[in-house]
């Protein structure tokens, strides 16, 4: 999977582009999937040459949607982060996160758990009530360089994001200080 990602610094804040291409073997193997499921379905439903004919139209529309690269965009601001991309249908029309509600920015790893639904690995910001998905498929090293590129441009939301975080000299020592 390679996944690329570009940040452009605007008059009022930054905007961080990430394109993600699958792997070709994932492209077949979903396209393959797609299209013996369609033709288990068409052979059930249907009869005659319509069998043949919409499960290799399934199996090419499902392939071009694997070879399709996901986006995403984020637009940081003072006050909001933006996300819009392709990579899920929330994040269609655009998902915003305000920067008062952000504890602190971190890595996530994806989670492919039967407990809870996928959710793309990457940068994700921690607020009061759960964590949201602000840029989807970044590594950890480049969430670090993202988060540091954040705290540059907007170092005020930076210092309150080192008081409000756990992983502070506190978390380190586990909240023992030395008695003198």
């Amino acid at each position: 999977m390679a996944t690329h990602y570009h940040i452009q610094e605007t008059r009022t804040g930054l905007r961080i582009y990430v394109r993600h291409q699958s792997v070709s073997w994932e492209q077949v193997l979903a396209a393959g999937v797609a299209g013996a499921a369609a033709w288990f379905a068409c052979v059930t439903f249907l009869n005659g040459r319509w069998k043949l004919v919409s499960s290799v139209l399934v199996a090419v529309l499902s392939f071009v949607a694997a070879i399709r690269p996901k986006r995403a965009t984020l637009t940081i601001t003072n006050v909001e982060f933006l996300t819009q991309g392709n990579f899920s249908s929330r994040f269609r029309s655009g998902q915003t996160v305000c920067t008062g509600d952000v504890r602190w920015l971190e890595y996530q790893e994806s989670s492919d758990s039967e407990d809870s639904p996928y959710e793309a690995g990457g940068l994700y910001a921690v607020m009061n009530r759960g964590k949201a998905c602000l840029l989807p498929f970044l590594t950890e090293a480049q969430t670090i360089q993202v988060i540091s590129e954040i705290e540059r441009k907007f170092p005020g939301l930076a210092e309150r994001w080192r008081t409000e975080s756990p992983f502070t000299s506190h978390f380190l020592t586990l909240g023992l200080t030395k008695a003198v």
